[in-house]
């Protein structure tokens, strides 16, 4: 993306060399696509060694791609080449998103991540009219090292595709994962760690394990994400099947409680159990 407004990236801290690092402290601006692993970082650079972090939404979505794209032009006054890119890549890909969403219409469904992640990938999922009620997220940052309100991607979410009914934050914990699950029934789960993923096969549903954090950024992430939904729904009938011949290893009592966090609220309820 970044290559259409002029700008070399230095991709960092993954698999980054050490002159890759030695060059941060020279860049224009520093730019994420997950707030809760890039900010700590950003906000160094910029209080150190004055590279200013890009403050905006993420890029998820028309609306989070727009404001990222947009102030990143801002920053390396870039403005004109930034608008010819944004409309370019509305006129591009809104017509095949189009087509995606007669293919996934009436599927619902549930995100498993980190925190500002899942708020980045609601954004996809509801622009792709995927009805997106629920989500569990590993950890809450209410606010990122900037402090700057432009990154609460959370407020983000909910100003721009509105509110998640059913909100939870758990750190991956199975036993209260089913609870969740029981609550909306998604036809799918989009999952980063895959420890949750067998707990949902069992239940008769597939899941996707982002290996690759990126599938979802930009304008292509839409329909990458969109791609990566119908392939795995195509094999819905493996999980229901696989469902039938398998079983939980909960208690009929845990099963029938409709509160995943009844233990926390009653702790005499496990001497109980």
């Amino acid at each position: 993306m970044l290559a259409n407004l002029n700008l070399r990236v230095n991709y960092v801290v993954d698999l980054a060399t050490v002159e890759d690092l030695a060059q941060m402290s020279e860049a224009a601006c520093t730019v994420g696509f997950c707030y809760t692993l890039s900010s700590y970082l950003a906000a160094g650079l910029e209080q150190h060694f004055g590279v200013p972090e890009i403050k905006a939404p993420q890029p998820y979505g028309f609306a989070g791609t727009d404001a990222w794209i947009r102030e990143i032009g801002r920053v390396t006054n870039r403005e004109e080449l930034a608008e010819a890119y944004i409309a370019r890549e509305h006129a591009r890909v809104k017509p095949k998103l189009e087509e995606l969403k007669k293919k996934l219409k009436g599927l619902k469904g549930f995100v498993a991540t980190g925190s500002a992640y899942s708020h980045g990938l609601i954004s996809v999922l509801r622009e792709l009219e995927i009805e997106t009620n629920a989500s569990l997220v590993f950890h809450h940052d209410p606010i990122y090292d900037s402090g700057d309100p432009r990154q609460d991607s959370l407020g983000h979410l909910i100003e721009n595709y509105g509110d998640v009914p059913s909100f939870s934050v758990s750190n991956r914990q199975q036993y209260q994962f089913y609870a969740l699950l029981q609550r909306t029934h998604p036809d799918f789960i989009l999952i980063r760690h895959n420890g949750l993923a067998p707990l949902a096969s069992r239940l008769g549903i597939p899941a996707a394990p982002l290996g690759d954090e990126h599938i979802a950024v930009g304008y292509d992430g839409m329909l990458n994400l969109g791609e990566t939904i119908l392939d795995i729904v195509a094999h819905k009938k493996f999980h229901e099947d696989l469902s039938r011949h398998v079983k939980l290893p909960y208690k009929k009592w845990w099963l029938d409680q409709e509160d995943p966090y009844i233990l926390a609220k009653e702790p005499s309820l496990i001497e109980a159990i």
